[in-house]
């Protein structure tokens, strides 16, 4: 069986996330890229879809470590991600928002005025969450870097 999961904010070939990180032990950018790697894999299987929402990858010399990554990729563009042709050859689907189940899927959060009615699963804010059970932030900082269930996400919202 195939399950649908969410992240957010990768950042490889981010020089300095470890610096950003804190505490979290990593010594350098190739570091945590395994470290991300290595929990990415623990939870997906072959067959199981992730959307990364967003800040995925800065240069296109780390684009080659989605190919050590299980499952079928898919990629809502962030803020810091290379332009959208790069990422083709990795990822089904590239967008810069999607909907899923009734809920929009984007890196940055939508203002509340444009969710119509429906739940945004999002990125980019790291360790900020907005207290609103209609969000949901599915960077790597809040979902202990392993990819997070979508269907898990959409009760808790009841969305």
């Amino acid at each position: 069986m195939s399950n649908v999961y969410v992240i957010s904010d990768l950042h490889f070939g981010h020089k300095n996330i470890h610096k950003f990180r804190l505490g979290m032990g990593f010594n350098s950018e190739e570091e945590h890229a395994e470290y991300v790697i290595e929990r990415w894999n623990s939870v997906i299987t072959k067959r199981d879809t992730v959307w990364i929402l967003g800040d995925a990858c800065f240069t296109t010399d780390c684009l080659p470590r989605f190919k050590r990554m299980r499952g079928n990729k898919n990629l809502v563009l962030g803020n810091h991600d290379l332009d959208a042709k790069h990422f083709l050859p990795y990822f089904g689907k590239v967008c810069g928002l999607a909907k899923y189940r009734g809920a929009w899927l984007s890196h940055a959060p939508i203002h509340q005025d444009e969710l119509r009615g429906r739940m945004n699963i999002h990125g980019h804010t790291h360790f900020v969450n907005i207290p609103d059970k209609r969000y949901f932030n599915a960077c790597c900082e809040n979902v202990n870097f392993k990819p997070k269930l979508i269907n898990d996400i959409l009760i808790q919202g009841d969305g």
